[in-house]
């Protein structure tokens, strides 16, 4: 055979139709082709593998030695291909899997994953939940499709999403004197977050000392919940058992920063969709409610409060 080509997969159909059939007619029915079409059709397979594949006899027909080896492996062929067809059509890119902040505000999250089955059912959805170091190494590594992550103003290589506050955040018991060293519960020092806090308190001549440290969310709140310690935490999502402190505390003012999206290289068209879905929903409730002193959170539930349901 010639070397090097692909062999046309409508070819193939035709030339295995009239394999299983035993003629060029009752082919030309199978595969709702005229006896002109497929003939040309076989013409056009043997210039390509060149070599007789077929020769016609008195009753019927029969497969030169060329014709064998080109029928075994074209039936092979067309098996993959629609093997390829029902395992692409039935899984749309599969699985999208999607990494977020613990402290993203999970309703408005739940609320767009939500909206996203409603229209891509056969799409199963995984959800990563962490610090933001480790949800971008994820994805960098190919493990994640989709990642919500925190940066400094312009300085995330993804699609910026919203604007935030930072505030400084202590339990309603907590009694901090200006001239006392502010006791810390911070992520670990891979964090952005707790390399800002001190860039931060070392710049404004602050004194610290950290109490506490946490891979997770969870323990940093229970640190402060306790008393024993104070954080920097999103402005949107501070629950209600804590307060912010400020110059009063002598604890300096702290810049914003900005949500980005961050896609992987390898995305599949489903994760393209639920990306695309994200986005526009942070630019609509952003043009609907340009409000500065709405957080995102908060533009999100009323538009979720007022969206079409389901």
């Amino acid at each position: 055979m010639a070397g090097g080509m692909l062999y046309d997969t409508v070819l193939l159909r035709t030339f295995v139709a009239i394999c299983d059939c035993g003629s060029f007619t009752k082919a030309a029915r199978e595969v709702n082709l005229t006896q002109s079409a497929i003939s040309h059709h076989v013409k056009r397979l043997e210039d390509q593998v060149g070599a007789r594949l077929i020769v016609r006899q008195t009753r019927g027909m029969r497969l030169t030695e060329q014709g064998e080896i080109l029928q075994s492996y074209a039936r092979r062929i067309l098996a993959l291909y629609r093997e390829a067809e029902q395992r692409l059509g039935r899984d749309r890119g599969g699985a999208v899997r999607v990494g977020v902040p613990e402290y993203f505000d999970l309703h408005t999250l739940s609320s767009l994953l939500r909206q996203f089955s409603a229209h891509y059912p056969e799409i199963r959805l995984h959800i990563e939940l962490g610090i933001g170091p480790d949800i971008s190494a994820l994805l960098d590594e190919g493990e994640l499709d989709l990642v919500i992550v925190s940066h400094e103003i312009g300085e995330g290589d993804g699609t910026p999403l919203c604007r935030e506050r930072r505030v400084w955040a202590a339990g309603r018991g907590m009694k901090l004197k200006p001239d006392q060293p502010a006791p810390l519960a911070l992520y670990p020092p891979f964090c952005r977050w707790r390399q800002l806090t001190l860039e931060e308190l070392d710049r404004a001549g602050r004194t610290w000392e950290l109490a506490i440290q946490s891979a997770g969310t969870a323990g940093i709140l229970a640190a402060l919940d306790a008393g024993l310690a104070i954080t920097v935490l999103p402005a949107f999502n501070l629950p209600p058992s804590l307060k912010t402190l400020g110059s009063a505390e002598a604890l300096p003012p702290l810049p914003d920063f900005e949500f980005i999206l961050r896609r992987s290289r390898n995305h599949s068209p489903a994760a393209d969709h639920l990306a695309e879905m994200i986005v526009n929903f942070f630019q609509l409730s952003a043009a609907l409610m340009p409000d500065g002193d709405l957080n995102y959170k908060e533009r999100a539930q009323l538009l979720l409060q007022n969206a079409p349901q389901d």
